[in-house]
Parts: structure tokens; C-alpha cells; sequence
């Protein structure tokens, strides 16, 4: 066509253009920042051209799944699929877990034998206890043991004891065996909130604070009884009504750069919803065996979580709305959602440095419409 080699710029970001469209080919999902119809079309026309591939909604553990939810991920081939596959589907008295932060920055609740420094740089003290914190990688540190008040022992029981919303529980650091706590002592960083800690008992007048209530959010789309991945939660802390919540404030040396984890009488928030990833039943009251089942065990695959084409789509474009936005700045030519319909504002794809020419996208009312139809009775 007419001059389709000028300008011999890259123009806009089309550089990455041909890698998205090989993972989207390949049904692999990677974590696209910009709405990705464009390259879907074009990935779509590649595939009618004969190339190889699938043209369906991305299906194989990709480079960048940790930024989606448990559910999302484990519906994918491959990556926690192939851990998570398998595993027991009811939390219960005795369930071993792993409590992943669900919105925003991934990270699993964490211990480790280290405790809080008895005075912070700005004089305030601690309760001296161990450390809890979200952390971002996996690790055997990542394990807690759901156990009831009444019961001493930590084995699951036939028939099961199921916990479901309302009940209150406490949770069992799995390596070290002591209980989450919090209290009336300000959160390390965030003093407003208060401290999370597994609970030391040094025989002063700081008593055991250990008592949570599991409230599961999507009950009437899950049930009542709290099920692995798919329920979202929140941790109510008994004695002092707060919730259980992720900062998103990052822990000095001490803390490892780890995040905080404090309890925040502000209940209803994105930063105090969680949900069970990995889960498996206790099966031996010995703690050094149940150390070595964290440490060794192993899933078995057998059926595939399920989430519907929707769910995955709105999932999807909201972290495509929300991840980053702390770093992005307004522009000349950024846009407002209620103008996306009407298209009433372009894009300059490129500007020469030399002259007045420039490349500007114009949208077709028509065909935004028209395809948007299509996309919905196409789904339907």
C-alpha cells in the first residue's frame, strides 16, 4: 500500500506486538497491560492465514500468572495448576493451608522464628513477638494449620470437621506451632493498625489474643462452608474486631523487606480479603513429622478448576484497570472510560521530531460497535 514503509519508526508500541500475538496464538497467558483486542484480532487473522495455533482464551501457565488470582491460575495448564489439582476442597479442623493476599500484589501470609525489635528508630516499642509478614515467594514459612479452640490435637478427623462462615478458629504457624495473634500494640510501620504476631508467651501481663472469625464474602455464589480458592475471606479478629489485612508497606531490614501484615479496624477493604491456594490435611500429630509433610509433600493432579470464559474476561480487565495505576500519569492524550463508547478522542501513534507530520488514530464508531456486538453474541 501507498508509503506503508514510512516512517521508519517504531511507531507506538508495536515492537511488542509480535511476541503478544505469538503467546496468544499459543494459548499462553501473559499479563497484557492494554486492552488486548487489537492483538487478538490480529492474532486471530494470523491463525485463518494458516499458522499454527488455537485462537481461545489463553489456557497454558504463562510468564507473568502470579499476577492473577488463585482461581484464575489454577485454571490454567501447568504453574499452580499442577500443584493445586487435586487437593482437598473443604478447609477443615486440622487443614493445612497456604493464605494468599487475593487483590492486588501477590504474596502469601508468613512467618519465621525472628521477632519484632523491642524499640523502633522513632522509640515506639513492640510486644517482642514473632514476626508475621506477607511474602512473595513460596516458601515452607507460608504454611498454617487451621485448628479449632476446643480441640488439642491437629489431625483431621473422618467425618471431617468442616469450618464454615462464622466459625472461629485460630491458625498454627506450621514450623514453629505458635499461634497468630494480635493486640493492642501499633503495627510496625503502620501505627494506625495494630500488630500481627504468632504469639510468645514471655509470662508477663500480655495474654494470648488467638481467636479469628472466618467470614467467607461470596458465600452465596460458594456456600457456607469455606472451600479452597474459591472462597474469599476475611479474618476477624475476636478481641478487638479488626481485620486481618496487607499493608502494601514494606518492613525494614529487620523484617527482611518483607511486607507488613497488620489487623485494621477498617473491615471492608480489597487489603483484607484472602483465600486458601495450597491445601492438604494433617495427618500426624508429631510436630517434626508434620514438619517434614510441609517440607516434602507433593500434590496429585486429577481434575482441572473451572472458571467460565466471563469470569476470566472480567477478571482480567479489571487487573489490566488497576495494576500500575500508582505509576501511571496523566497525559495529552489519555482518555476517560465514559469516552471510550463514543471514541470522541484519538491517539498521536507517532510524532515526527522534524516536522509536523504524525500518525493519529481515528476511531470508526461504526466498527467499535458493530465488533463489540459481535464479541457479546458471539460469547452468548
Amino acid at each position: 500500500m501507498y508509503k506503508l514503509e514510512e516512517p521508519k519508526n517504531i511507531v507506538f508500541d508495536e515492537l511488542h506486538y509480535g511476541k503478544y500475538v505469538s503467546l496468544y496464538m499459543k494459548n499462553t497467558f501473559f499479563f497484557d497491560s492494554h486492552p488486548p483486542l487489537g492483538k487478538q484480532l490480529i492474532a486471530a487473522v494470523a491463525y485463518l492465514a494458516g499458522f499454527d495455533g488455537k485462537f481461545k482464551f489463553d489456557k497454558i501457565a504463562g510468564p507473568h500468572d502470579s499476577i492473577m488470582t488463585s482461581a484464575f491460575q489454577a485454571s490454567l495448564e501447568g504453574g499452580l495448576a499442577s500443584i493445586t489439582k487435586g487437593q482437598p476442597l473443604l478447609v477443615a479442623h486440622g487443614s493445612q493451608i497456604t493464605l494468599r493476599h487475593t487483590h492486588g500484589r501477590t504474596c502469601w501470609m508468613h512467618s519465621h522464628n525472628q521477632v519484632y525489635p523491642i524499640r523502633y528508630p522513632d522509640k515506639r516499642g513492640s510486644s517482642h513477638q514473632q514476626q508475621v509478614t506477607c511474602y512473595s515467594f513460596k516458601d515452607v514459612n507460608n504454611w498454617w494449620i487451621v485448628k479449632r479452640p476446643n480441640k488439642h490435637d491437629l489431625v483431621v478427623e473422618q467425618p471431617i470437621d468442616v469450618i464454615n462462615h462464622g466459625d472461629v478458629i485460630q491458625l498454627v504457624h506450621g514450623i514453629t506451632s505458635r499461634a497468630l495473634n494480635s493486640h493492642d500494640v501499633a503495627a510496625p510501620v503502620s501505627p494506625q493498625c495494630q500488630e500481627v504476631s504468632c504469639y510468645i508467651d514471655y509470662n508477663v501481663s500480655m495474654p494470648a489474643q488467638n481467636l479469628w472469625r472466618v467470614e467467607i464474602l461470596n458465600k452465596d455464589q460458594n456456600g457456607e462452608s469455606w472451600h479452597t480458592i474459591q472462597s474469599l475471606i476475611r479474618l476477624i479478629h475476636v478481641d478487638t474486631n479488626t481485620a486481618l489485612k496487607f499493608t502494601g508497606r514494606q518492613l525494614p531490614d529487620w523484617g527482611f523487606h518483607q511486607h507488613e501484615v497488620a489487623a485494621d479496624r477498617i473491615i471492608n477493604q480489597d487489603d483484607t480479603v484472602w483465600n486458601v491456594e495450597e491445601h492438604r490435611y494433617t495427618r500426624s500429630e508429631d510436630q517434626k513429622e508434620r514438619e517434614r509433610e510441609l517440607v516434602t509433600a507433593e500434590m496429585i493432579p486429577t481434575a482441572a478448576t473451572s472458571l467460565t470464559f466471563w469470569e476470566k474476561f472480567f477478571e482480567l480487565h479489571y487487573k489490566m484497570m488497576f495494576s500500575g495505576t500508582e505509576s501511571v500519569q496523566n497525559h495529552m492524550y489519555s482518555s476517560e472510560p465514559f469516552e471510550w463508547p463514543l471514541m470522541s478522542r484519538g491517539i498521536a501513534y507517532w510524532v515526527s521530531s522534524t516536522s509536523n507530520a504524525q500518525i493519529h488514530l481515528i476511531g470508526n464508531l461504526l466498527l467499535w460497535w458493530k465488533d463489540t456486538w459481535d464479541f457479546i453474541v458471539h460469547k452468548n
